[in-house]
């Protein structure tokens, strides 16, 4: 099977997506692009221009960073990213979530269904999986790199600017690359150390999108969890550079997780 494809899921016939002749997805559905809270909703902004073209729905929330005087860094976010939404014209609902928002999307989820949505999957994209512990608490050596980034004043640098001359071959682009990274924002070191609960979501079917190398981890585990898997190769902002096969894969996906992805 091509890497490009997405993998048969281990209780559902789903068979491979093949990008060249996914023209049109099974059904109609509201979508929610939430992207990494170390960006913001550029970096999704062409897969969602794509996705209403296929007459879906889609919300990209904005969030603002919060800063050294929050004790609490995640409810903010999630309000905010409430108070952005409103139910869409379809009966089903995909969660999709970007990097770091990754571990706070069962959260999200989970919200969303307490207030009466039809949360029908979710999918998370080139970030960790939720394990309710700390991002410095799963990863030391990525502690032990912030600790070398922080500035006197705690916080951290925009993320493109941990990265050197590195980053701009993430997004070769000019302009593209200067919208997405020009919404990056210093962010308070302590952000990294809170952990965030992962309710378990029985009722909503899964999926995980890797892009390349950098979160082969996180999809393998999301395989052994019995989750719908796919990879794109690309680097972690592949849905910026090539946001048509993105939104095709995240389709494919929809429609598998539904038990629409068969014969």
């Amino acid at each position: 099977m091509p890497e490009t494809a997405t993998k048969r899921t281990a209780n559902r016939g789903c068979f491979p997506l093949n990008l060249g002749r996914q023209t049109q997805p099974k059904s109609l559905r509201n979508w929610l692009l939430v992207p990494s809270p170390l960006l913001g909703p550029a970096s999704w902004g062409d897969v969602a221009s794509i996705l209403k073209t296929y007459d879906q729905d889609v919300t990209v929330p904005s969030t603002t960073m919060t800063t050294t005087d929050h004790v609490d860094h995640v409810a903010p976010w999630l309000d905010e990213v409430l108070d952005q939404i409103k139910p869409g014209p379809h009966p089903s609902t995909v969660v999709v979530g970007h990097s770091a928002a990754c571990p706070r999307l069962p959260l999200l989820t989970s919200a969303l269904i307490e207030e009466g949505w039809n949360v029908e999957s979710m999918i998370m994209v080139d970030g960790r999986l939720p394990d309710g512990r700390a991002f410095t608490e799963s990863e030391p050596n990525f502690a032990r790199m912030l600790d070398g980034l922080v500035r006197p004043d705690d916080y951290l640098p925009p993320w493109p600017r941990w990265w050197g001359s590195l980053v701009e071959g993430l997004v070769v682009e000019p302009l593209a690359r200067d919208l997405v990274f020009a919404e990056a924002r210093p962010i308070p070191r302590t952000w990294f150390d809170q952990p965030c609960v992962a309710p378990e979501l029985p009722t909503v079917a899964k999926g995980f999108l890797c892009f390349g190398q950098g979160y082969q981890q996180s999809r393998d585990q999301a395989r052994d969890l019995g989750w719908s898997t796919a990879t794109l190769f690309g680097d972690h902002l592949h849905q910026v550079v090539s946001p048509k096969p993105v939104a095709a894969t995240l389709m494919g996906m929809a429609d598998c997780l539904a038990g629409d992805g068969g014969n």
